[in-house]
């Protein structure tokens, strides 16, 4: 399609296709573009929070922070040796003050000094407390006499007040008084009217009970002769009706718990009515008190102003309570009525329902008494299959829980009685073993003996090692096994090996008493946790590690008596 254009149009193009020539348009627009990369770039020098001056400003704050950090190092390290030489300095002359005062003739002459100086110090001591206790005595006197004078001053002040008091006080205590006999009759009657009310209440909830008993009564002497109209048969029907009579009785029973706890809340509320009316006597009684005792007319009968608008708040704040009560009791007494009501339909509902489902089943037994005759027959055999079979599981539980017990009876004798006399014989076996060897180190070391054998004795007593005297002749017919025995020497031999936890004692006497150092076994053997070790007994310096080597000395009693004799023989 051909196009129809101008000559400078197509100048133009020719010139925007013309390779050799920029357009002079976009050289002017990257000039300027250059222009104002180069004006920002000199802006943005002098500018604070630029990139380069921000980096540059950190680093010269890096470099200051050095060199502050130098020089309070410096600083310090200079004072430092310098406080270092002072100390050094006070030190030397303070050792040699103590050397010169440790010296015979410069404690004495020291002592002389300060005795002198103390007793000088005493005497202007002395002197001080003197002039002190001069000062005082004239300040007591000038206090007494001016005591003395506003004591008379006040005395005929008070004298004065009292009365002017007196006078005031005879003059309102009349009518303060008229006003509380007012007070105390207008609340007497209040209460007769209040307690009249109560007593009509309670008459006519006894009516209400006493009607609803009668209804009770009389319906259960229905029920009663309908049932023994009915035939032997029917004896769940006369469990349920029982079981329905039992729940009339615990209905009767919560009306009457409800009834007993209407009456202690009007007891109650009656009570706290009468602590009110005391308390409000008792704060009318104390305002009167406080009244007199003030002795201002304007401030008395600004009280009585606001005693006489409390007394009617009060009033008001009574009657609506009373009028609440009412309305609350009126309330409840026609909730209990609707709810009175309401059952005794549901009951008279429910029960011509039963009679007609009974009358409709003993129609249906007597339709077929055969059926029900083989009904009963199977319920019977079911009943004694049943029966049966319960006995025979609780022969079995029985029998197995009479086998239960024994053997945890038997574990249990085992428990705590062989196996805690073996534990407790290894237990002094190891001990005395242990005692031994300690015996053997005091002599090594040349130390006494005495305390370990004394030790050694006062265990054996207190544990009841040593033989017990035989026992009488009427007890030795029933004990012939018995025979005393002397375990001071070495515990009884066991049956069994003692278990882990009752290891041989450690012979590190080091770790054991402290007082020789000696050498640690290097026996073979596994080495164990700490975890492990713990685990192996109590903490009481018995138990041993199984890398140490045992033990093995001769009996405590046989050592004591090479020695010193028999500890017991004493």
């Amino acid at each position: 399609m051909p196009l129809v254009m101008s000559k400078d149009e197509w100048s133009r193009i020719v010139s925007w296709t013309d390779s050799n020539r920029e357009n002079p348009e976009t050289v002017r627009r990257r000039e300027y573009i250059r222009y104002l990369h180069e004006t920002s770039q000199a802006m943005t020098k002098a500018w604070p929070n630029s990139l380069e001056n921000v980096n540059k400003r950190n680093e010269e704050l890096r470099r200051a922070r050095i060199a502050a950090a130098e020089q309070a190092n410096t600083d310090f390290y200079k004072q430092y040796v310098r406080r270092r030489r002072e100390e050094q300095r006070r030190l030397m002359a303070g050792a040699r003050d103590i050397i010169f005062k440790n010296k015979d003739a410069p404690k004495m002459l020291l002592r002389a000094v300060i005795e002198s100086v103390t007793q000088k110090e005493r005497e202007e001591q002395v002197k001080f407390l003197g002039e002190l206790r001069r000062q005082a005595a004239q300040r007591k006197r000038d206090d007494d006499a001016e005591i003395t004078r506003n004591a008379e001053e006040w005395n005929r002040l008070m004298a004065t007040r009292k009365q002017r008091r007196f006078e005031v006080n005879k003059k309102y205590q009349r009518e303060i008084l008229d006003q509380a006999a007012e007070v105390a009759e207008r609340r007497r009657r209040e209460h007769e009217t209040e307690l009249r009310q109560q007593q009509q209440d309670n008459i006519k909830a006894n009516e209400e009970m006493d009607t609803i008993k009668q209804f009770e009564e009389d319906f259960k002497e229905r029920e009663k002769a309908r049932i023994f109209r009915d035939m032997e048969q029917a004896r769940r029907e006369v469990e349920a009706r029982r079981s329905e009579c039992a729940a009339r009785d615990r209905l009767d029973d919560r009306l009457i718990q409800v009834l007993q706890n209407t009456r202690a809340r009007v007891d109650r509320r009656r009570k706290q009515t009468e602590k009110g009316i005391q308390e409000e006597k008792q704060r009318v009684l104390h305002a009167i008190s406080m009244q007199l005792a003030t002795g201002d007319a304007a401030r008395e009968q600004h009280e009585r102003d606001i005693l006489d608008k409390a007394i009617k708040e009060q009033q008001l704040k009574e009657e609506a309570r009373h009028e609440s009560e009412v309305q609350k009791r009126r309330r409840m007494r026609a909730e209990r009525e609707q709810l009175h009501l309401q059952q005794l339909r549901d009951e008279e509902e429910r029960l011509h329902c039963l009679h007609t489902t009974r009358s409709w089943e003993m129609l249906n037994r007597f339709k077929n008494v055969e059926l029900y005759e083989d009904y009963v027959s199977k319920l019977r055999e079911e009943k004694h299959r049943k029966t049966q079979e319960h006995r025979a599981d609780l022969l079995r539980l029985w029998k197995e829980r009479e086998e239960r017990d024994a053997a945890e009876v038997a574990a249990r004798r085992e428990f705590y009685g062989a196996r805690a006399e073996r534990l407790l014989r290894e237990e002094e076996r190891r001990l005395l073993e242990h005692a031994a060897a300690l015996v053997q180190e005091a002599r090594q070391q040349h130390r006494p003996e005495y305390p370990l054998h004394r030790a050694v004795h006062n265990y054996c007593k207190q544990q009841r090692l040593y033989s017990m005297p035989p026992l009488p002749r009427p007890l030795q017919l029933h004990f012939p096994k018995y025979a005393p025995e002397d375990r001071s020497g070495q515990a009884a031999p066991l049956d069994e090996a003692p278990p882990s936890t009752l290891a041989p004692p450690t012979t590190d006497t080091g770790k054991r008493d402290g007082l020789f150092q000696g050498a640690k076994s290097t026996s073979g053997g596994q080495d164990e946790t700490e975890q492990a070790y713990k685990r192996r007994g109590s903490a009481n310096g018995l138990q041993r590690k199984s890398a140490e080597e045992e033990l093995t000395l001769p009996p405590i009693s046989q050592t004591i008596d090479k020695s010193r004799g028999s500890p017991h023989s004493k």
